[in-house]
């Protein structure tokens, strides 16, 4: 049990600094492709990636109906939300508002899927909203609140709604289905009519030859390679050791990867976001705490 969960813990992290780096990817995405081109780029390169699999494995599908339902919710409408929404709002405030995800966890899964709760895991993951609710507050080390006016950070949220959701089909449908399988026909049956409406897009008339599309381009690669292919597939593997509520803890520290980035690029970290950490690791010890107890 105490190697499960210090398994856990290490997915936990590695699953942060991958997608704690994939707003500044998407950012530097956008300054050669539009929106929809860089969410259909990271979908349909993810599923080139898998066919092979999928076909090798195609008998061994089951479950489809769930399959695709957590494809779209965690694959799918994500990525346009997320790109759509980075036009006006800055990749720290989209990593700090991801943080919402283990809220939506515990909320879906309380009343779509009748998943139990009590009063620690609640406790955690109001402690750890608390602790990147401070980044917001202040940001930078301001003591000038963050102006959330700004519709466009909405669909964001709308995203960690079908995070959470998405957790807890896999978790609740979909626990006794191979985690790369799983991940590999979601990628695979989106990648396919993404890639069709990528080239409508006109795609191909933006030249590789141009290094600054063709960084734009290496960036989305990646993404799509590690921020989506490799990450689900440890998202997976997370949610089975533990539960949908504790991966989704991942989403309270991907902001400090995203203050990392800043950080590298000049900017001032301050005492707050040190408070921030410990308040948001309290909550993941709290949460698990419970979780381990009760498993």
């Amino acid at each position: 049990m105490q190697k499960d969960k210090a398994y856990s813990i290490v997915l936990l992290v590695v699953l942060s600094i991958i997608w704690g780096s994939s707003f500044i990817l998407m950012k530097t995405g956008l300054t050669a492709y539009s929106w929809q081109q860089v969410a259909a780029m990271r979908i349909s390169i993810a599923g080139l990636i898998f066919i092979p699999y999928v076909l090798f494995k195609i008998k061994a599908i089951k479950k489809l109906k769930y399959i695709l339902l957590f494809a779209f919710l965690e694959v799918g409408f994500p990525p346009f939300c997320f790109t759509f929404a980075q036009q006006y709002v800055d990749s720290s405030t989209a990593g700090i508002l991801n943080s919402l995800v283990p809220l939506f966890t515990l909320l879906t899964g309380l009343f779509l899927f009748s998943v139990k709760t009590d009063f620690l895991k609640i406790l955690g993951v109001s402690i750890g909203l608390f602790g990147a609710l401070l980044i917001v507050a202040f940001k930078q080390g301001s003591a000038t609140f963050m102006d959330f006016s700004n519709a466009y950070g909405l669909l964001i949220v709308l995203a960690t709604l079908m995070y959470g959701i998405a957790g807890n089909v896999l978790k609740e449908k979909l626990s006794d289905v191979s985690s790369m399988l799983i991940t590999a026909t979601s990628f695979t049956c989106l990648g396919i009519p993404a890639a069709i409406f990528l080239f409508s897009t006109g795609v191909t008339d933006i030249p590789l030859s141009n290094a600054h599309n063709l960084k734009a381009f290496l960036s989305i690669t990646t993404l799509s390679i590690f921020g989506s292919a490799l990450a689900i597939v440890i998202f997976n593997v997370l949610i089975k050791k533990s539960t949908a509520l504790f991966a989704s803890f991942v989403t309270y520290l991907v902001p400090f990867m995203a203050l990392f980035w800043g950080a590298l690029d000049g900017e001032n970290i301050s005492y707050i976001h040190f408070l921030s950490l410990i308040l948001i690791l309290l909550g993941i010890s709290i949460a698990n705490k419970k979780i381990k107890n009760h498993s």
